[in-house]
């Protein structure tokens, strides 16, 4: 799991950690930092074990969930697309992590169709699906202090249990 110690290690990745921190401070709803992008990543790799596809690396489910909300403070400042940006951004931090081009293409493709619902007609990879729904197990609806006033909680799977 070098190439993922690589990544949280990259001052890039450090700094839009913390933009979205700092646009996170006062939301009372789920937030967008390392706690959340690690579950992520433990629960896509779950998922891809599960549904037997072992082509797909640890470490690249794992660099496909540590980056994938890296651009949401973007969102918040100016409605930009958070899956899209955080795509862009993922690029040079792959790289420098060691990604070979092809590995840095499916994270980065998974990472920008993470928002994208199963009824498009977009293709979607194993590992563009199972960051989607690991996105959605991630969260703790059933014990959040703010679910009496959560816009999202009807579209959740934790609204009452746990799953994973």
């Amino acid at each position: 799991m070098e190439r993922c110690a690589n990544i949280i290690a990259n001052k890039e990745y450090q700094l839009y950690l913390q933009y979205n921190y700092e646009n996170e401070i006062n939301r009372p709803f789920c937030k967008h930092h390392f706690d959340h992008l690690v579950a992520v990543a433990r629960l896509t790799y779950l998922l891809l074990l599960e549904e037997g596809q072992p082509y797909i690396s640890r470490e690249m489910a794992y660099a496909t969930g540590l980056l994938h909300d890296i651009g949401r403070w973007k969102e918040y400042q100016d409605g930009t697309d958070h899956a899209k940006l955080s795509s862009e951004l993922a690029g040079s931090i792959l790289k420098e992590a060691g990604y070979t081009t092809y590995e840095s293409q499916l994270i980065r493709k998974a990472i920008a169709q993470h928002r994208t619902k199963e009824s498009e007609d977009e293709h979607r990879s194993p590992l563009s699906k199972a960051l989607s729904k690991a996105d959605s197990l991630s969260r703790t609806c059933f014990a959040c202090e703010s679910r009496d006033n959560c816009y999202k909680l009807k579209d959740q799977p934790h609204q009452r249990r746990f799953y994973f």
